[in-house]
């Protein structure tokens, strides 16, 4: 039997990740796309937004961040309808309704065959942001969660001495600015622990004293050491060497980097925005920092973190020193905690129910 040849848009974390485990009988492959017909209509600063895919060695599309134009049968998985809206026509502002009905039409086509979000609160924005509820396209509509390979036990260990603390991604984006605070008063009462920074020393911010400052304080403790780590080196050696995983993010699409380390029996401590606490049970698998209803979140709006709030600032730094001191001080409960997270990832998160899911996906899809 011919094996289902997929052609991912995108190659970012999730869809490499997953490209790697093809469902039985899969094949995944990049696809290449073109915006010489659609970048005179379709204007947007995040590249390959309603792009044009034509291609004869892939049976159907994939587009894992944003619509394509294509006369392949095809499939969206976002994470946030959003995604969808990042656009303008002809470069001009244009409302999300207007937006919005172009979208409709393009999902309601026969060669449109699903809309498969990260995440049942991703789910929810296709009717709260797009305000889409055509019975056509809720057909169309359903979660398959994303996948991490199966750890092999070997590299799931649990120290009692030395703790390594580990953050990864964005910096100030993803609450780095908390951990470093947190950790320095931390340090004052631990001289057994260490803080690993997996991000880029440029933040993704337009203030740069905020910037210096973080750096100069990260710079000016031993303990901390910060650099930019390939995929494959942070999931074979920075994850399996850490202890604590520290993830205070601000704003998140899924969390991919929290289902990372859950797949390694991580300890983790978060916060319960987006789609988190359909990953994480506080208390249970992991420790949330309750700041989805703070003023500063709700108000928030785009990816770039200029100021950080004093009493927001103050809230998260103590959440994170008051639940990594827990874990510190307390190897059993850090081994539960990881263990706990461990069991999710290989249940509900697991590659091989989401292979099965995705091949009935795409041999339905081919069928008509």
């Amino acid at each position: 039997m011919k094996n289902i040849r997929v052609g991912i848009t995108e190659m970012h974390g999730i869809a490499k990740e997953y490209s790697k485990f093809p469902p039985p009988g899969v094949e995944y492959s990049k696809v290449e796309s073109t915006n010489k017909i659609t970048k005179y209509i379709f204007r947007s600063a995040a590249k390959g937004v309603y792009s044009y895919v034509n291609s004869n060695d892939h049976d159907i599309i994939e587009a894992p961040l944003f619509p394509v134009i294509t006369k392949k049968p095809w499939v969206y998985t976002p994470a946030h309808f959003s995604s969808a809206g990042t656009f303008d026509l002809f470069g001009i502002p244009t409302p999300r309704v207007i937006k919005m009905i172009f979208v409709k039409q393009l999902l309601k086509q026969d060669n449109f065959k699903k809309l498969l979000f990260k995440s049942h609160h991703g789910k929810r924005s296709l009717i709260e942001y797009g305000n889409i509820n055509d019975p056509d396209i809720l057909s169309k509509t359903d979660v398959v969660y994303p996948a991490v390979r199966l750890i092999p036990d070997h590299m799931i260990k649990y120290n009692e001495n030395k703790v390594n603390l580990l953050f990864v991604g964005e910096f100030l984006r993803k609450g780095g600015a908390n951990v470093v605070d947190a950790f320095l008063r931390l340090r004052n009462e631990y001289e057994h622990i260490h803080l690993t920074i997996c991000s880029s020393r440029k933040f993704q911010t337009n203030n740069r004293e905020l910037e210096l400052e973080y750096l100069k304080k990260i710079d000016k403790c031993p303990e901390i050491s910060i650099g930019f780590y390939d995929r494959e080196t942070l999931m074979n050696k920075i994850i399996p060497e850490s202890d604590i995983y520290l993830c205070p993010t601000y704003q998140e699409a899924w969390g991919f980097s929290i289902q990372e380390a859950m797949a390694f029996g991580r300890a983790i401590v978060t916060t319960n925005i987006s789609a988190i606490p359909e990953m994480i049970e506080d208390g249970e698998s992991g420790l949330m920092i309750p700041i989805r209803d703070h003023e500063f979140i709700k108000s928030s709006k785009g990816y770039i973190v200029n100021t950080i709030p004093k009493d927001f600032k103050e809230f998260v730094t103590e959440h994170v020193y008051q639940k990594c001191r827990l874990l510190i001080e307390n190897y059993s409960e850090r081994k539960r905690i990881g263990q706990s997270a461990l069991e999710v990832s290989r249940t509900k998160f697991s590659m091989e129910n989401r292979q099965k899911k995705m091949l009935e996906i795409y041999t339905e899809s081919l069928k008509n």
